[in-house]
């Protein structure tokens, strides 16, 4: 009987674990991956009869490569296009059509268009965030034509990964300063805040054919800096640039609310992005400031300057006689990387000359930013509210503030002070 019992107590500790792993094993609803088709990079474009034209940019496995092979960069993607009143619809439609489901999970690019932009996106943003593939670090941006117009010129010539391609085209911003690294996380947040406001990168096709059409650019805009125009000076679509991939990334799309009330050019997001506290590094060229000073008409040089935060900036915001007084003091550092003209700037009193007027140029372009987003856009994109909100106790004595009117009567104090601590591979400059 006792040697019953042992066999049985044996018996019960072997199917109890087996039990347990049968129980815990998820294989019946399992997909494998070659049964899904991945989406690299998905356009919305407003459609017919008030549908949502979805533009998804498919992988091809065999064509990206196996392995250590390389793929055949051309037929790396595939695009499918479909109209549905929702995007669920979309990816039902597009399901119907395929041999593999689609699936968003490797998604690394939203593209919506601009015209789609300034009715309002709420309802698609909703989307993003309830369904569980599309990840909070997904790129977003806003077209300036067609997003399937956008998806189709883009062409990742310098990669072999078409999705590698998108994300790196997404994260220039952090060594340009001309672009935001905008997410659907971080839109759908700013979005639905009401101590600030959304911004997305913009994005364009360029459909220049060769350098002799870079006459076409400076006659169509509208620049406005001292007569010279600067390399940020432009937005998406609209640079004096040739490539074989006509896609590219420049200015940012202002938001209130979830509605697109404005763009900002290159160095006017430069100036978004020193003003938030998201600036990383930038190079900034400024007029050399001795021939500021010059009474004798000559040929503008320029000083190209690296610059980045010696620490965040520190934004204070008051209200006087309900009006809100917003200071903001900048402090950036960099190093000296060219110089065209004759002056020295490496030290002593040319190095102090340079810093005063680089100082003073940043704080210009900061000043006019804001005003941008007060005047013409109506908009906190920068969130400086959240400074104001930082005083209240209560949240309904917050709301019953309403912020967003009040910021229409802000007024303005940009502070900043810029240290050289590098003058490159020169230490002293001689005259010729």
């Amino acid at each position: 009987m006792k040697d019953y019992r042992v066999r049985s107590l044996k018996v019960s500790f072997l199917l109890i674990p087996l039990v347990l792993c049968l129980m815990t094993s998820g294989c019946y609803d399992a997909i494998e991956v070659d049964e899904l088709v991945y989406v690299v990079a998905m356009g919305l474009d407003s459609g017919t009869n008030d549908n949502v034209r979805m533009a998804m940019l498919l992988a091809v496995p065999i064509a990206v490569g196996v392995g250590p092979e390389p793929g055949e960069v051309d037929k790396s993607t595939t695009m499918i296009t479909v109209e549905a009143p929702t995007i669920y619809g979309g990816m039902s439609i597009a399901n119907s059509m395929l041999s593999k489901k689609v699936n968003f999970s490797h998604t690394k690019l939203v593209v919506i268009a601009e015209d789609l932009a300034q009715k309002g996106i709420e309802k698609y943003m909703n989307t993003f965030t309830r369904f569980r593939e599309f990840r909070p670090n997904t790129y977003l941006g806003i077209s300036r034509g067609m997003a399937e117009e956008f998806l189709k010129k883009s062409k990742p010539i310098l990669e072999a990964n078409p999705a590698k391609y998108y994300e790196m085209l997404m994260e220039s911003w952090k060594f340009t300063g001309f672009s935001v690294g905008s997410t659907l996380s971080s839109f759908y947040r700013d979005m639905r805040s009401n101590d600030g406001e959304a911004v997305a990168a913009l994005l364009d096709v360029n459909n220049l054919e060769g350098s002799e059409d870079f006459e076409k650019v400076y006659l169509s805009g509208d620049y406005d800096n001292d007569g010279k125009v600067m390399e940020g000076d432009y937005t998406a679509g609209r640079v004096p640039a040739v490539f074989d991939s006509k896609s590219m990334s420049m200015g940012a799309a202002a938001f209130r609310a979830d509605k697109m009330v404005g763009e900002l050019n290159g160095r006017e997001t430069a100036m978004y992005l020193t003003m938030s506290g998201s600036l990383r590094n930038a190079y900034f060229t400024i007029p050399d400031p001795e021939d500021q000073y010059s009474k004798e008409p000559k040929e503008m040089n320029f000083v190209s300057l690296w610059l980045k935060f010696a620490r965040k900036p520190v934004v204070q915001v008051k209200i006087v006689d309900d009006i809100p007084h917003i200071t903001a003091h900048i402090f950036l550092e960099g190093s000296i990387l060219a110089s065209e003209g004759d002056k020295d700037y490496s030290t002593g009193e040319g190095l102090k000359q340079l810093e005063d007027y680089s100082a003073e140029y940043v704080r210009k372009d900061v000043l006019s930013f804001l005003e941008k987003t007060r005047d013409i856009f109506n908009s906190d994109i920068c969130g400086t509210g959240r400074k104001m909100k930082q005083k209240f106790l209560i949240w309904d004595d917050w709301v019953r503030f309403q912020w967003e009117e009040k910021y229409q009567n802000a007024v303005f104090d940009v502070i900043v002070k810029v240290a050289i601590r590098r003058t490159g591979m020169i230490i002293k400059e001689a005259p010729m």
